[in-house]
């Protein structure tokens, strides 16, 4: 009897380490795929953070899209109103300050409201009388020789030019000055003795 106990204690010991050893592999087989799992998760997690940030920064792209596109969706009716505008100026000018008839007067009135209109939708005139020329602003259609102001001084705006909400709408036909040819040869000249000169 005592043998049999010994033997069956044995064997039993050999069983339960065998379903240990078991259990144990198991135990350590589900924690990796838990692992992998929450690895899983939290790759997920990620993916979503991103595709959520890349969602609002489109959204955020289409309703500055829509706003830009909402601001200048009238340009081609703005410079209509501009040309109106510029003609009902011309045709005021041509009248002098003298002319007060009632017609006149309501000529100046709807180049006032006309001019308020175009301001309230964001239409702003380009200054360029004794400016320094600007291509981004201005185009140079004519260039007069002086020595009264420095090159590339606006003298005479021959047309006048407007941004809308800070973009240009139409360029400023402008007349430029240009240094004098005398003047140009006399600088060249003294610049090459200069060079003799240090050269010396």
């Amino acid at each position: 009897m005592v043998v049999l106990r010994r033997y069956s204690r044995c064997r039993g010991e050999k069983v339960l380490g065998k379903k240990f050893y078991v259990v144990n592999e198991r135990m350590l087989e589900l924690e990796e795929r838990l692992k992998a799992r929450e690895k899983s998760i939290e790759e997920y997690i990620e993916d979503l953070k991103r595709l959520q940030a890349e969602f609002d920064n489109y959204r955020k792209r289409v309703e500055r899209e829509k706003e830009e596109f909402t601001k200048y969706a009238n340009e081609k009716l703005v410079l209509k109103l501009i040309d109106v505008c510029e003609n009902l100026e011309r045709g005021l000018e041509n009248c002098g300050e003298s002319d007060d008839t009632d017609f006149v007067r309501g000529i100046r009135m709807i180049h006032k409201q006309m001019s308020e209109i175009l301001s309230d939708a964001g239409v702003q005139r380009i200054k360029a009388m004794g400016r320094e020329f600007d291509h981004n602003l201005h185009e140079a259609v004519m260039q007069t020789e002086t020595d009264e102001v420095p090159e590339d001084t606006v003298l005479e705006e021959l047309q006048h030019g407007y941004l809308l909400h800070g973009k240009v709408l139409r360029h400023s036909k402008v007349r430029i000055s240009k240094e004098p040819e005398q003047i140009k040869d006399n600088n060249v000249k003294e610049d090459n003795v200069r060079n003799t000169e240090d050269v010396r």
